[in-house]
């Protein structure tokens, strides 16, 4: 290299080295944005599992709310065992009541009625409901009087003035028959109605005086009307009402207690000639849930239950009483009927004071609120004959 060259190469030496040197920096800034890209990625996949742990956190909230009764979203399935038919003007509430509950509460309590006993038979229906073989069933109160004495008050002998009377009377009785029902037979009462009285009628003469009674062969349908009809001095033959029309067309019993639908429904008039109308022993039914169901369901649903079996008994209250003066005029047209007057009527109430003080004694408080509820309904209605 000449002298020249030599020169001009020591004097771009420097400007080389800088270069070399900004170069270099610049590689070393890059490869800081590399470190830094890749260190973030693992903050973001550490962020992942966080998002996997909110999860968990989420299903634990589902958990509680399970216990919290209006979200839990869970199902409920009531199978309801009635004794009666479908086909009767009485049975229409109850369909609309188990349509309604299952419409309000979006599919998540569906009720699904048995009717006719199909389910369960109507003397097992209330151990049925106690023991959860059916979470709901709809059963009158008096064959279970043996059981408890407060289901007697169902059964009262010429203890209302008129159907409105008792129809009235024993549906204030609900709130004492909700603490019946839980604090022995673990279901809880929805319903109380009133059903069509009991009355007698009988196949070689009509039933006119208290001699008329005198050891007259009378089918029972529970121990205590067998009680009341031997005080008024008849022979009481327990028998179910399903065997009735064959008992008295054989005449294996003279007369028979049935309540007045019984007569309607079976055209007992085909094997009966005569009645007595005297709302002689009332009668009404209830309708239960297992308590153990209805713990477990939501407010939300309780609410519901509760609203539609309320506005379903009203209605029943107001068919049954249309229904019995209906039923009562057509079998008036095909069997004679003989209105009892009122002062015959007190002669046989004044026979079975000592049996109704007995009853109502044997309930103890409960008793206190059958006097008052029907003492009340009387004054508005009294007897009419």
């Amino acid at each position: 290299m000449s002298l020249e060259g030599a020169v001009k190469m020591k004097k771009l030496l420097p400007i080389l080295l800088a270069l070399l040197l900004l170069g270099g920096l610049m590689l070393a800034g890059c490869g800081e944005d590399e470190e830094t890209v890749t260190t973030a990625a693992p903050t973001e996949t550490t962020a992942a599992p966080t998002e996997t742990t909110a999860e968990p956190t989420e299903t634990t909230a589902a958990s509680t709310e399970t216990t919290a009764p209006a979200d839990s979203g869970e199902t409920y399935q009531l199978r309801w065992a009635q004794y009666s038919s479908a086909a009767l003007e009485s049975s229409k509430p109850q369909i609309e009541m188990a349509e309604n509950i299952a419409e309000r509460t979006n599919g998540r309590c569906k009720v699904e009625i048995f009717w006719s006993d199909s389910l369960v038979g109507i003397w097992e229906s209330m151990d049925a409901v106690r023991l959860g073989s059916a979470e709901m069933a709809t059963f009158p109160f008096g064959p279970h009087g043996g059981v408890d004495p407060r289901f007697n008050s169902s059964e009262m002998p010429l203890y209302y003035n008129t159907i409105e009377a008792q129809i009235e009377a024993q549906s204030q009785l609900m709130p004492a028959y909700t603490d019946v029902f839980e604090e022995k037979f673990n279901q809880k009462c929805l319903q109380v109605m009133s059903m069509l009285p009991l009355t007698v009628g009988s196949v070689k003469k009509p039933i006119q005086t208290l001699e008329d009674w005198d050891k007259l062969l009378t089918q029972t349908i529970s121990p205590a009307i067998t009680d009341i009809v031997s005080n008024l001095g008849a022979v009481g033959a327990p028998a179910s009402p399903l065997d009735v029309y064959e008992l008295l067309q054989k005449g294996t019993v003279d007369a028979t207690i049935q309540s007045l639908g019984k007569y309607y429904e079976a055209k007992l008039w085909e094997v009966c000639d005569y009645m007595t109308a005297c709302m002689l022993i009332s009668s009404s039914r209830a309708t239960t849930i297992n308590m153990d169901v209805w713990n477990k369901m939501p407010k939300d649903i309780q609410d519901i239950v509760l609203e539609e079996a309320e506005l379903a008994a009203q209605k029943i209250k107001d068919v049954t009483a249309g229904m019995y003066y209906d039923w009562l005029d057509v079998i008036a047209e095909n069997m004679t009927v003989y209105h009892l007057p009122s002062a015959e009527r007190e002669r046989w109430q004044e026979t079975l004071a000592p049996v109704v003080e007995q009853m109502l004694s044997a309930m103890g408080d409960f008793g206190q609120e059958v006097v008052r509820t029907a003492e009340e309904a009387n004054a508005k209605y009294p007897y009419p004959y």
